[in-house]
């Protein structure tokens, strides 16, 4: 998000189930026109492909014209995969310089598609399959793996989230090397590890994707299967992860989704309010929240 924006806003993320969610919502004008006042609004390219990707044209364009209303507190933010080759390119043209908040992510050409729905329609069907197949794709490669991570802790027992994220990200772990990747594929420059361990930390986006990618790696293939999932681990799910950065609350209404990016936070240190959408709306008007009425 373009942070030239007034700190005077909070800048809040909506995920595609909480735009599902509020397009629902008879209370949906009252919320808009309060959004404007207290938030402002980043739309995801990852949630504007699940639109795009919405198989009922009338359903679309209900939610592309929320999007659109959306827009006036707020603007969309660049596909997530260009996010982290532009901050890798700016991390190799000057380090010492590097300083994240400066990329300007703003997506104007996703902007000027949700006002005109120029070919947006068309593409439609192509969008659907092509994010079925690479969420196919995803979840596969994490399952691949699952039996032999599944008989290597049947005897020794299973660490927790954190412990493996902090393993896999520590000197010589493979999620350096699969971030030293990332940047070479961004940059045409293989770095140094110490290069990647300081690039991860001056760079909260890059860390939430290496991050994201530790928690399917752990839910998927680690977690003990008699114990419930600690998260949706889909590959939009997780890679909305890399925009949690760029704003102060990022609101659901996917319980999944929900618990995946609290934990993915809490892995980053980061201090961001991930709420179901019932919650944020009580917020919103000033009303308590499911879980302040139990504790009464």
């Amino acid at each position: 998000m373009d942070h030239t924006v007034s700190n005077a806003r909070k800048k809040l993320i909506f995920d595609t189930s909480a735009i599902n969610k509020l397009g629902e919502d008879s209370d949906l004008d009252a919320i808009v026109r309060s959004l404007g006042i207290s938030y402002h609004v980043g739309i995801t390219e990852t949630v504007l492909a699940e639109v795009v990707a919405h198989p009922d044209e009338a359903d679309r364009r209900r939610l592309l014209n929320i999007l659109d209303r959306l827009l006036h507190p707020g603007h969309c933010i660049m596909p997530f995969q260009w996010i982290i080759e532009q901050q890798a390119k700016a991390y190799q043209k000057n380090a010492d310089g590097y300083e994240w908040r400066k990329l300007n992510v703003r997506f104007s050409q996703g902007e000027e598609e949700i006002f005109r729905q120029n070919i947006i329609h068309e593409m439609s069907e192509e969008t659907r399959t092509s994010n079925k197949k690479w969420d196919r794709d995803f979840r596969k490669m994490f399952r691949a793996a699952r039996p032999a991570f599944q008989k290597l802790f049947e005897t020794e027992g299973r660490p927790s989230l954190k412990v493996v994220t902090e393993h896999l990200m520590s000197g010589g772990g493979a999620y350096l090397s699969i971030g030293a990747g990332l940047m070479e594929r961004a940059t045409t420059v293989l770095p140094p590890e110490d290069g990647v361990k300081d690039f991860i930390e001056r760079c909260p986006p890059f860390k939430a994707l290496l991050i994201s990618l530790c928690f399917s790696q752990y839910d998927t293939c680690i977690r003990d299967p008699r114990m419930p999932s600690l998260g949706k681990a889909g590959r939009y799910d997780m890679f909305s992860a890399v925009y949690l950065p760029y704003c102060m609350v990022f609101v659901t209404n996917d319980p999944g989704q929900c618990k995946a990016l609290t934990a993915v936070a809490d892995l980053m240190g980061q201090e961001i309010s991930i709420l179901m959408y019932k919650d944020f709306k009580a917020g919103l008007f000033g009303l308590p929240s499911e879980q302040e009425i139990a504790s009464m």
